[in-house]
């Protein structure tokens, strides 16, 4: 059975996977979303099941599938998505998540993760048991299908280490000649909450390492919330979802098309919404950054922090915001992945060593057994 190091990011608003297949990282992100599928029922109702981001999961033995991400959204109203739940790092919908990303990754029918996966500052920090609650929920053997029923597919998953989310950017992106001295920094926005990182080589320093709940979900709330007291229509989360990745495109993707009585709202209208939304939040997150790491000298916010880096699915909203207050901020090329591929790196390293230990051992016992022979 072929082993592969795996990066699971578990977010609030997505989930992310990283791994390496034939010395590539292949990395997927789809949306937190968890939904009990009927399977006969979707096939009648015309939804084509063979498509990319059609993701369902069903653990042998199990009666009920789920849809994940996109699919889930599409199908049903009330999805779960473990917002304000803690426990949801070590529950059954973050195997499925981990199992649903790996299997859309790695086409093998049997192999093995050894897996890397990541906790916020705060929860990291005041909930230590909750690493090896991570690490039951997902270690084993599990068997399951996600086309179906037609092909089961076997995997084995080991949990090597948990660590603070933002330690992944920075083993990915980090300056590797930096000193054990040097600070360095990152501030993860992701879709419900920004979490800040600082470490001192790769030694977290805790007073500076904090959460809280803004993140591009906020700005989405808040794009809904002003939608529907301006015209007395409320937009669906597809619709909110739409507009916010239209603006994030920077114009790659026009906005949804969006009727109230009959008459179509602009897309500078819709544009005009958006903008005032992630402005209002980006403020937001830039004077907790500041409270957080003690600087409020408008000129100083993360001065002594190098690199600073920006991460997470925030970056596409609130980037420029930040880098009006901190000018060496840098944003990594993938910055939804960032985490996922220090992950994922660090998975790597530990599983070389763990198959390097074996072989030792091998060795050891093979000229234990021959010494005694002689």
């Amino acid at each position: 059975m072929k082993w592969y190091p795996y990066g699971h990011d578990f977010g609030n608003s997505e989930i992310g996977g990283v791994t390496v297949i034939d010395g590539k990282n292949e990395s997927l992100s789809i949306p937190t979303a968890f939904s009990k599928a009927d399977i006969n029922a979707m096939r009648n109702l015309g939804v084509k099941m063979d498509q990319s981001n059609m993701h369902i999961i069903q653990f042998y033995g199990e009666a009920m599938a789920y849809a994940v991400g996109e699919l889930a959204l599409q199908q049903a109203v009330d999805v779960y998505h473990g917002r304000g739940d803690i426990q949801r790092y070590a529950s059954r919908y973050s195997l499925r998540a981990l199992l649903t990303v790996a299997a859309a990754l790695i086409p093998d029918t049997e192999f093995g993760l050894y897996v890397v996966t990541g906790l916020p500052a705060e929860t990291y920090i005041k909930n230590s048991t909750l690493r090896n609650n991570i690490k039951t929920a997902l270690d084993g053997t599990h068997v399951f299908s996600t086309d179906h029923g037609r092909t089961l597919r076997s995997v084995t998953v080991e949990v090597a280490t948990v660590v603070m989310e933002g330690s992944g950017a920075l083993i990915a992106y980090g300056d590797k000649s930096a000193s054990k001295t040097t600070e360095s920094a990152a501030i993860d926005i992701g879709g419900r909450t920004t979490d800040l990182y600082v470490a001192r080589g790769q030694v977290p320093i805790a007073d500076y390492c904090k959460g809280k709940p803004l993140g591009v979900e906020t700005a989405t709330q808040m794009l809904m919330d002003t939608f529907e007291d301006k015209y007395d229509r409320s937009l669906s989360l597809l619709e909110a979802r739409e507009i916010m990745y239209a603006y994030a495109s920077k114009g790659e993707h026009t906005y949804p098309d969006i009727s109230v009585y009959g008459k179509t709202v602009s897309s500078l209208e819709l544009d005009r919404l958006v903008r005032e939304a992630v402005t209002q939040v980006g403020s937001e997150i830039v004077s907790f950054v500041a409270t957080a790491w003690r600087q409020s000298d408008r000129d100083a916010v993360a001065a002594s922090f190098k690199p600073v880096l920006n991460i997470g699915g925030g970056v596409y909203y609130f980037y420029d915001v930040l880098k009006q207050r901190i000018p060496h901020l840098s944003r990594p090329d993938d910055p939804t992945h960032a985490n996922g591929l220090g992950y994922c790196s660090l998975a790597g390293r530990l599983l070389m060593r763990k198959f390097q230990a074996s072989q030792t051992n091998q060795t050891n016992q093979a000229n234990h057994v021959s010494a005694a022979k002689a």
